[in-house]
């Protein structure tokens, strides 16, 4: 993008997820956020107004503390992200712009109600204590109601129902 009609508008670059396997030719290619700020820079990328991450869990018992394997980007070591957009675009605003725990019915990444709400307040924390974040947007308010392929990650159940993540997301300094 080089120009837009709108005055003061923002852009952000990225929109990465946590991980990728770095590999064109596997039958699900992807590339992690690391590996894309390194290719956006030698494709001649110069420019951007902050870097957008998605800095998502890869196990249910994965806190948002936790450091992750390989190259993947997680809350736990997002100064690394951090680090590398420093250098190579300058010091930007970081944006994470999904975050999010899923809880039941989801089989594969669900947390309990009683984690979802504590690991919410633990990665607003992080954001807080990490000031080159300046926004963080948790994924959805409403649970999915297509339960076999929507996320389940809302503060209210699919029938509108409060979790505990509710009323800890309320008690948030904002």
């Amino acid at each position: 993008m080089h120009n837009t009609n709108f005055a003061g508008e923002q852009v952000a670059c990225g929109a990465t997820g946590p991980r990728g396997n770095n590999q064109a030719s596997s039958d699900r290619p992807s590339m992690s956020p690391l590996a894309f700020m390194r290719a956006a820079r030698k494709a001649g990328m110069r420019k951007m107004d902050a870097y957008a991450h998605h800095p998502y869990y890869g196990k249910p018992t994965e806190t948002p503390a936790a450091l992750p394997n390989g190259g993947a980007v997680t809350l736990g070591n997002i100064r690394t992200l951090i680090a590398l957009s420093n250098k190579l675009f300058g010091r930007k605003p970081i944006w994470i712009t999904e975050y999010g725990y899923q809880t039941r019915p989801d089989r594969l990444f669900a947390v309990s109600y009683g984690n979802q709400a504590r690991y919410l307040t633990e990665a607003y924390a992080i954001a807080r204590r990490t000031p080159q974040v300046a926004l963080m947007i948790w994924f959805m308010l409403k649970d999915d109601t297509n339960i076999d392929a929507g996320w389940q990650s809302g503060f209210l159940t699919a029938t509108g129902k409060k979790k505990p993540a509710f009323n800890a997301f309320r008690r948030l300094p904002h």
